[in-house]
């Protein structure tokens, strides 16, 4: 017979004995589901009250005897472990703020300390959560219990959340979007809710997106409103969705904020996309947001587009069809790339970023001389050559030291014809000052494309800086003059087609080049 323990061992279990390396610890097995544990009477109370805690809950104990357990020891009414836990089966009942009995300081400061956020509760569901909270509080040991149950909901959550990311294949940043943080709070909010697991497939994808789009859309009057003082720009961008359809997005753009309006499917059934077919949903677009409001219309250099602006200025008298500069300045780039001498250096260097990236071997090889990654070469934009050849030339010396590396010498493959062609051009000096000078002939150029492609207003920076770009091309010091007028040439000829008055208009008007001599 063991002396001094807790008599809920002697009434609710068998097999008691005494641990000899703890003091106030047993050996002992629930003669209700028959498991055995070691541990102290705290944690025997937690197994057979089923409030949780650091042990399993016994789930052959009859209710009757766990609700006198509950009485005796915890201080608590019968209700079963859902009111111990805080949830309630039935809504809470209406209750005035006078019969709530205080909190425990200990209670209270477990509260606090918790990461419980600050729930925005009716005053019904508020009051009825602080006066359980006053029965719990009251109950002699119950903070402690309390608060290893949630942390215990913590940990549980947090394994879902991880699961989730894990098997949805989500990104891990999404973690740290602001939206996360937000849908986990209103998650956190909604509290004890049984049988609520969020919007259904059909609920979301019907009326819960057609809900968010009227937000969407009540949010963005205030920048309609502003249309008629300010002015905007009608935008057209062709796309291909997931499923490989033709999209053309519109969307309205003014100093406030760019406003998508909607996205068109062309190219239906094999049909070509025209011109008109384009103009009549852009005017449908005009119409909408009224076309005293609207000032120009951009879309890509396409011959259909082309067609759609001609249609446009002849209807619409005071509104004018100007090409998307970023395209137009991508084309410039792609027509210096056609010349040879260019051509000859970004076939070259493609050829190196292919070798390397596509034996993984060699990539491996190289990833023990640097940190950064060879860039590939984009099939849309020719523009991304620029930056395959800056960052080919700032891994340089990592690349040449993977060709003369011990490794490399030792690679099955290093004596065959391609990987000899590719050391010699990793070794040549000749191809690195071609990189050099086809960088430095093609970055005026790509300093202008990166300011139309960013956010805020460009228009009125294109002439200057233009201008300054092909100064630069005139300077460059690292090719010859034939090279030189060669790009020149090109360059004057996209130029001349591409500037509108508009972009004239917009550069007297811009702030950082006002000037008394302007207007003398």
């Amino acid at each position: 017979m063991v002396k001094d323990k807790h008599e809920a061992f002697t009434l609710h279990c068998i097999g008691v004995e005494k641990d000899t390396k703890k003091s106030n610890s047993h050996h002992w097995t629930c003669k209700y589901c028959g498991k055995r544990y070691t541990s102290g009477a705290t944690r025997l109370i937690q197994h057979l009250t089923k409030v949780g805690g650091q042990v399993a809950a016994c789930k052959e104990i009859p209710d009757h005897i766990a609700n006198d357990i509950r009485r005796k020891h915890l201080g608590l009414s019968s209700g079963g472990p859902s009111h111990v836990r805080g949830y309630n089966a039935s809504p809470p009942q209406p209750s005035t703020h006078s019969n709530v009995p205080e909190t425990s300081q200990d209670a209270q400061s477990h509260f606090q300390a918790s990461n419980i956020p600050n729930i925005s509760q009716s005053p019904t569901v508020r009051t009825s959560t602080f006066q359980r909270q006053g029965e719990l509080g009251d109950a002699p040991g119950h903070t402690r219990t309390s608060l290893t149950w949630l942390k215990e909901k913590q940990k549980m959550a947090d394994s879902e959340i991880t699961k989730l990311v894990i098997l949805e294949n989500l990104s891990f940043n999404l973690l740290n979007s602001k939206q996360w943080k937000a849908t986990v709070k209103a998650i956190s909010e909604v509290g004890p809710c049984q049988g609520w697991t969020g919007p259904s497939y059909s609920d979301l994808r019907r009326r819960k997106i057609d809900e968010e789009k009227k937000k969407i859309d009540l949010s963005l009057l205030p920048m309609r409103e502003k249309w008629s003082r300010y002015g905007c720009t009608i935008l057209s961008d062709g796309w291909r969705d997931r499923k490989n359809r033709s999209m053309i997005n519109i969307l309205v753009s003014c100093p406030i904020g760019t406003f998508f309006l909607r996205a068109v499917e062309v190219g239906k059934k094999g049909k070509k996309t025209t011109g008109a077919f384009i103009y009549r949903h852009i005017k449908k677009a005009i119409e909408e947001v009224g076309a005293e409001n609207v000032v120009q219309v951009v879309t890509d250099n396409a011959s259909n587009c082309r067609h759609m602006g001609k249609l446009l200025e002849e209807e619409y008298k005071h509104i004018v069809w100007t090409p998307c500069a970023t395209h137009c300045l991508d084309l410039l780039m792609e027509d210096i790339g056609k010349l040879s001498w260019v051509k000859a250096c970004t076939q070259k260097a493609s050829s190196m970023v292919t070798f390397f990236t596509q034996k993984g071997k060699v990539l491996s090889m190289f990833r023990e001389h640097s940190k950064l990654e060879i860039k590939k070469p984009a099939t849309t934009r020719f523009a991304y050559m620029w930056i395959v050849l800056s960052r080919l030339l700032e891994v340089r010396i990592p690349l040449r030291q993977t060709m003369v590396s011990l490794l490399w010498n030792d690679w099955d493959e290093s004596s065959l014809e391609e990987s000899k062609s590719m050391q010699r051009l990793c070794l040549d000096e000749e191809f690195w000052e071609n990189v050099k000078a086809v960088l430095n002939i093609l970055t005026p150029i790509y300093r202008v494309l990166r300011m139309t492609d960013c956010e805020g207003a460009t228009l009125g920076l294109l002439i200057h800086m233009m201008r300054r770009a092909i100064d630069d091309i005139r300077a460059a010091t690292l090719v010859t003059m034939e090279q030189a007028n060669e790009v020149l040439e090109v360059t004057l000829r996209r130029w001349t087609w591409m500037h509108r008055p508009i972009h004239g208009f917009a550069s007297l008007l811009h702030p950082a080049f006002k000037s008394p001599a302007l207007y003398k």
